[in-house]
């Protein structure tokens, strides 16, 4: 008896001591018990840094966008965080110049973000691993900026007020550069405690050869993915490495789209194909986490063939795994969408994440 109350209290402390860890979560982002209105009218200049462009606009507290422009991502074999930091600033000066009023600056960009607001990763952005990027737009701006992950970004505005709002279990996959990917458990954005939660772009494929093309989720299920794939099933000649500038590729996104509604029958296989693959992905993450519900963002979403195709690749992934024919199935198939914000998405998640660091939601 005596073993069994020491037993009760200790789990009772335990729970205690989980309940009040939970509200002070390093690994967590706030989640949809905080997706309501903001406690004032806010507007800030939010920045979505992407592999090709870096995106922006002024949002308000409700999510709506304003002044929206893009300039060109620095990506060239010599850039430097220095020519990233005059790009965002130039960014700056010119909504300035054009009237727009905002009183903060958030941003959203690939890579693991530090509490600090400096960057352990930067995703294709190397010149940007272990800088202190909130310090440098600072400096430039005079406003320190919020800086959040850009797929958790999205996953944030989706969850906020999107295609994801009250839903438990999900996921994002921003199809990109790479693949952005945000995972959302019990109506929370998952960070984890180095801001890696969800970093789906590392995903291994090929250990036999780190140097192929194919090593990684990032290069099967994304924009680069799908250029890979068409180039393969083409026999098209291209050049691949790690470095984003220095590939030579002979097709892009656009192209591909423009052939698959000429009706080429290589590229439909391409499509189907790579929809297939994100079925099996999505198949993977729902084993681990019982997903409801995957957004699908990243410019390549606005194409419902491309979706269409990822809802067929997810359905195929289930009947093709001898699991799913159990009665009842021991993993149930999520509801695949697109992310409700397309390429807006990443906006609206930095602009929600000013709003909580700011106590303004």
């Amino acid at each position: 008896m005596h073993n069994a109350a020491s037993l009760n209290l200790s789990l009772k402390q335990a729970a205690a001591t989980a309940a009040d860890a939970k509200s002070a979560a390093v690994g967590v982002v706030d989640s949809a018990e905080n997706n309501g209105f903001a406690k004032r009218p806010v507007r800030v200049l939010t920045i979505d840094v992407g592999g090709s462009a870096i995106k922006y606009g002024i949002c308000d507290s409700d999510g709506h966008i304003s002044n929206k422009g893009q300039e060109p991502t620095p990506m060239e074999l010599d850039s430097t965080v220095e020519d990233f930091i005059k790009t965002i600033k130039w960014i700056y000066e010119q909504v300035k110049k054009e009237g727009g009023e905002f009183e903060g600056i958030a941003m959203s960009m690939p890579g693991c973000i530090n509490p600090d607001g400096s960057l352990r990763t930067g995703g294709a952005l190397m010149y940007n691993y272990g800088q202190p990027i909130a310090d440098l737009v600072e400096e430039a701006t005079g406003m320190r900026p919020v800086i959040e992950n850009d797929a958790k970004a999205a996953a944030a505005a989706e969850l906020w007020i999107g295609s994801l709002r009250n839903v438990q279990m999900g996921a994002v996959l921003i199809l990109g550069t790479g693949l952005g990917g945000a995972i959302i458990v019990n109506g929370h954005v998952i960070r984890g405690p180095n801001g890696s939660a969800g970093e789906l772009s590392a995903f291994i494929h090929n250990c036999d050869n780190f140097s192929d093309d194919l090593t990684c989720e990032s290069q099967i299920v994304s924009a680069t993915g799908l250029v890979l794939r068409a180039c393969k099933y083409l026999n098209l000649d291209y050049e691949f490495t790690s470095e984003v500038s220095g590939r030579k590729m002979p097709l892009d996104g656009r192209k591909i789209f423009e052939m698959y509604h000429d009706g080429n029958e290589v590229i439909k296989k391409v499509i189907d194909d790579f929809g297939f693959e994100t079925g099996k992905l999505i198949f993977n993450l729902s084993v681990v986490l019982n997903l409801q519900k995957v957004a699908i963002g990243g410019g390549i979403s606005c194409q419902d063939c491309l979706i269409d195709a990822i809802v067929r690749g997810t359905d195929k992934a289930w009947e093709t795994n001898p699991l799913s024919h159990l009665d009842p199935p021991l993993v149930i198939k999520p509801e695949v969408t697109v992310c409700q914000f397309h390429n807006d998405a990443n906006l609206i998640g930095a602009m929600h994440q000013y709003l909580e660091v700011h106590n303004l939601i």
